[in-house]
């Protein structure tokens, strides 16, 4: 029987999932109350309901409880909506995964709280792309592993600041990288341009005071890596 993923709102990190989730042969189901972006999701293939889940009768019109259902996806665009639908069909299927998008890290502990059990951000569905481009046939395990698992995953932008000591490191030279076990996706060099710089063009960057890295780790990792830029 074939595992299905039902994601509220067809916005663009939507589209996003919903074409990498499908590669993965996911059935997908957009729930959107707005008519034409259901009509977008049909041309793409997806089963669609015109639905507004403000409402318990119509989340529990969605059958959440299938075991065929893996998770839901709540990818409004606006902040009140994807903290009153993850709370609400959280209260009413328990045992279903929730994943929610938050566009602001001051966001993330009110949608945990409202019952998420993953929470993403635009920046890892950058780092997917990313990966797709560098490492195509690790790609759909990279999202389970984001997605799906207990582990925590996350992408972050780390801004050098003055008298760091990494200022002038090249990046290849990096050693906390792998102290960390971190993976460098790109770097902004605001001195040169607003342009982001994709590591896998083979740059070896040399780092400056104001630059920002964007790194892929587990969160603690993370931490530990930008408590040493001071040092």
């Amino acid at each position: 029987m074939e595992n299905k993923i039902v994601i509220y709102t067809f916005s663009s990190i939507a589209k996003q999932i919903a074409s990498t989730l499908s590669a993965k042969k996911y059935q997908i189901i957009i729930v959107d109350p707005d008519q034409n972006r259901c009509k977008e999701a049909k041309k793409l293939g997806y089963q669609t309901q015109r639905l507004s889940l403000m409402e318990d009768q119509n989340i529990n019109s969605l059958h959440l409880e299938d075991p065929t259902i893996k998770a839901f996806f709540c990818l409004s665009e606006e902040k009140k909506t994807n903290l009153f639908i993850t709370l609400s069909v959280k209260s009413l299927v328990k045992e279903l995964k929730i994943i929610t998008v938050s566009y602001h890290h001051d966001d993330n502990k009110a949608i945990a709280l409202a019952g998420a059990d993953k929470i993403i951000n635009p920046y890892e569905l950058g780092a997917l792309r990313t990966f797709h481009l560098l490492h195509k046939p690790y790609i759909l395990e990279l999202l389970d592993n984001i997605l799906f698992s207990e582990s925590n995953i996350e992408v972050a932008e780390i801004s050098l600041p003055k008298n760091s000591s990494y200022s002038g490191t090249y990046i290849n030279e990096l050693h906390a990288i792998e102290k960390y076990n971190l993976i460098v996706l790109g770097i902004q060099d605001k001195e040169l341009s607003e342009e982001f710089i994709f590591y896998s063009k083979g740059i070896n960057h040399k780092l400056d005071s104001g630059d920002t890295l964007v790194l892929l780790g587990e969160s603690h990792n993370l931490k530990s890596f930008k408590k040493s830029i001071f040092n």
